[in-house]
């Protein structure tokens, strides 16, 4: 009996979507992704109305949350082929699987989709929010969910209140309701507040109208503008460097796509386009036929073969127009212009090196970079990597593990980077070494993704600690001397602003900038070729998003080797006698175990640093140094010091007074905008969150230390997920620092908000952003893009 009760609420479930896509197949005729593809080509009038006028509206109202992996039930709406796509049930994060899942994100590389494309993406759960059946003015409304969503915000607007309140659900991991017209109506009866934009003001009248009327006439959105004669000069230059027949030049094709797939590529200095480097079946001088893969190391081949052919390439790299909204959380610009065509040609191509066999794509050879492409000689390789280094480094921020506080809880909330000097591989033979132990550095991609048992972590710690071991051994064969433990061992970067590094973490999201900026972190990373290389491949290249749990720990677990590698790089250059001391303050409470891991004897033993320091604190009188080394201080201009400060910077740099044990009272990201008459000032203020350590996957809570909590104070946007704005006249900034450096309570909090801050439900919230953004595209052009508003706090 019990069974068939259940049985008739499924039936009866089941029953009421069927009902309403017949409804719907009665009013307005049945859904076939044909009958939008049919429709007329946009006309000039609409082509100018849509790029003046549409895709701003859908950029600045919709992209702003509706954007990349983390956009909420799958709808990317930065692109045609993303808005065509629509939206599905099945998400991406906060999902243990343990089955990997299909992959849907690379239609970022697609400029349309074809009616083949989108059946396809029917049948696995995506579903239209623009109208599919009949093309009609009232089915281009009634059957469409873009207008239904935008309607219902019309009828239901937020509620004239300081806070959300309990009707919204704003969390990070947030149970997502992802309704298809057949179910709206259900959907508007049980979340009558859920119209969009979520959780934010809705459109003004105008907005409305324009969006609607344009929704109306058929969602009419033109085909993306192709490369000019001069764009298509450069992509003819580029895909006969990359696709030539020899071993050497198949190799380093391969190599330079494995590094290069997620950039955004710009021939000119004003990145007036941006081009995506991809893989085609199809050679130059053919339509682009993409090959999609879970990893840019997976095989190409259709028919599963993994070995390519020898002086005969049947895979082509290609360059095409990136014709996306540019999104900041997924903005990583690369020079690929003339200057960059020289540096790869003398890197990779002139010098002489054998390359008499190619390696093949079985996954554990092609997930460890060392095995791959051990033809090409190191050196090149890591300068290829130095010579965009925050580009490097950037990857791991911004690509697809930029998710979650797990996936980040690895890093300190502010540290610096710098490098080991290229120059080492000829002054210590590090080639050799590399050589002699790379099946020690095999990463966790390489092994299958379905259901990854936990315990080879434990054979990942055993060749991470043996491969520690033969390092160590390795340094005393050189039998180095204090004198040689100096600068020298840095990369310089001989002009280049990429030799130092900062990254901040934002709790559940990370940034990545030039220069040492902000206040002296508690430590810093001294990255070699090894070091960059395995984070690219863990991170970056190897990190599957759509993989399943076992396998995203198994990458969180791993990136603990790395962090604490390059920990020790850079306790290297500290004194002896203090190296000990200094390394167990950043581990504090952690395990025997652990303590074990770390804190190796043999790790001390290494030679005196050859610097000669001259106070009590050698990591802070270090990094000063190393600034002067690299020649940092005009690297950036996020710190307050590094131009002549005006009085609006004077002013702001007294946020710096707040204590540190009431910094945890601010957001993680903070955008202040100073106004003075017609002219705006944006300052970013970075809550860097003190840990006793970072060597704990989970209850990170108990490892936070409020009363080492900083607050950077920074000149311009920095951050891709702002969690608070405020709006100060410049002739109320001293009240507002004032106000800001004297908080104790969260109610202190709430009354600063009430002055300054503009909230979610702000009347004036959206020419806040509107101001934003036209600022940051003014005064940061190089990586302004459209932020997200996912994460925005609601106190």
């Amino acid at each position: 009996m019990r069974k068939f009760h259940w049985l008739l609420i499924f039936l009866f479930l089941s029953g009421c979507a069927t009902l309403g896509v017949m409804e719907f197949d009665k009013l307005y005729g049945v859904s076939n992704v044909e009958n939008r593809l049919d429709q007329p080509k946009a006309t000039a009038i609409q082509t100018m109305h849509f790029n003046d006028t549409i895709k701003p509206l859908i950029e600045n109202r919709c992209v702003v949350c509706h954007g990349c992996y983390d956009a909420p039930c799958q709808l990317k709406m930065e692109s045609r082929a993303g808005i065509e796509r629509g939206a599905s049930k099945a998400q991406i994060y906060g999902v243990e699987r343990f089955k990997n899942a299909k992959v849907t994100e690379n239609i970022s590389d697609i400029p349309g989709l074809t009616a083949h494309d989108l059946n396809a993406l029917r049948k696995e759960g995506f579903f239209p929010i623009l109208n599919e059946r009949n093309q009609t003015e009232q089915a281009n409304t009634q059957a469409s969910l873009f207008y239904q969503m935008l309607q219902l915000k019309q009828q239901n607007p937020l509620p004239k209140s300081k806070l959300l309140g309990d009707n919204f659900d704003i969390s990070l991991n947030r149970s997502q309701e992802c309704a298809t017209i057949e179910e709206f109506e259900d959907y508007k009866n049980d979340y009558p507040l859920g119209g969009m934009p979520y959780a934010l003001p809705g459109l003004s009248t105008a907005e409305h109208t324009e969006l609607t009327d344009w929704i109306a006439l058929g969602a009419v959105m033109p085909a993306p503008i192709p490369p000019n004669a001069q764009e298509q000069a450069m992509i003819a230059r580029w895909e006969k460097l990359l696709n030539g027949t020899s071993p050497k030049e198949q190799l380093i094709a391969r190599y330079i796509y494995e590094h290069l797939y997620l950039a955004n590529l710009y021939f000119d200095e004003p990145q007036t386009s941006y081009f995506k480097l991809v893989r085609s079946r199809t050679p130059s001088g053919e339509p682009v036929d993409l090959i999609t893969s879970r990893r840019p190391f997976s095989s190409p081949y259709a028919d599963g073969k993994t070995q390519p052919t020898l002086n005969k390439p049947d895979v082509f790299y290609r360059l095409i127009k990136h014709t996306d909204t540019v999104i900041v959380k997924r903005h990583m610009p690369y020079p690929f212009g003339d200057a960059k065509f020289t540096r790869i040609t003398e890197l990779f191509y002139k010098p002489d090196y054998a390359v008499t066999s190619l390696p093949d794509y079985e996954l554990i050879n092609a997930s460890n970079p060392f095995k791959t492409f051990a033809a090409i000689p190191d050196k090149f390789r890591y300068q290829f990597l130095l010579d965009q280094a925050e580009f490097s480094i950037m990857n791991f921020i911004k690509g697809p593990v930029c998710r979650g506080q797990t996936a980040l809880n690895v890093i300190e909330d502010n540290f610096w980077v710098f490098f080991l000097n290229p120059d080492s591989f000829n002054r210590f033979k590090t080639e050799t070494f590399l050589n002699d132990n790379v099946n020690l550095l095999q990463l966790p991609a390489g092994s299958s993704n379905e259901t990854l048992p936990i315990w080879y972590w434990r054979q990942y710690a055993k060749d991470q600690k043996e491969y520690i071991k033969n390092k160590l051994n390795y340094l005393e064969k050189l039998n180095l001397d204090e004198n040689e433990i100096n600068l020298d061992l840095i990369w310089s970067g001989n002009g280049n602003p990429n030799a130092t590094l900062t990254v901040f973490r934002h709790f559940n999201s990370a940034t990545v900038v030039k220069g040492f900026v902000g206040p002296t972190p508690k430590t810093a990373w001294v990255i070699s070729y090894p070091l960059l290389e395995r984070i690219h491949y863990l991170l970056v290249a190897g990190f599957d998003v759509y993989g399943t749990v076992s396998h995203q720990l198994e990458t969180r677990l791993y990136m603990d080797f790395l962090r604490m590698e390059a920990e020790s790089n850079f306790i290297m250059f500290l004194p002896k006698a203090q190296r000990e001391a200094i390394h167990a303050s950043w581990y504090v409470g952690t395990n025997d175990e652990i303590k074990d891991y770390i804190f190796s004897d043999e790790f001390y033993q290494t030679p005196q640093t050859g610097i000669d320091f001259k106070t009590t604190d050698p990591e802070k009188e270090f990094f000063k140094l190393v600034g002067e080394y690299t020649h940092n201080a005009q690297v950036s201009t996020y710190n307050l010091s590094s131009l002549p400060e005006d009085n609006t910077d004077k002013v702001m740099a007294g946020l710096r007074k707040i204590p540190n044990i009431n910094v945890h009272l601010l957001a993680q990201v903070s955008f202040v905008m100073v106004s003075d008459g017609d002219k705006n000032q944006v300052y970013s203020l970075i809550n860097n969150t003190a840990h006793t350590n970072v060597a704990g996957l989970f209850f990170e809570d108990d490892r936070l230390d409020p009363s080492e909590d900083t607050l950077a104070v920074l000149r311009g946007i920095v951050g891709n997920y702002p969690n608070a704005f405020f709006q100060v006249n410049k002739s109320q900034l001293d009240q507002f620092v004032s106000a800001l450096t004297s908080i104790k309570t969260e109610q202190d909090y709430s009354e600063l908000k009430d002055q300054f801050g503009v909230r979610r439900t702000s009347a004036d919230f959206w020419s806040y952003a509107d101001q934003l953004l036209i600022w940051y595209k003014a005064n940061q052009p190089k990586s302004a893009g459209i932020l997200d508003f996912n994460r925005l706090e609601d106190r």
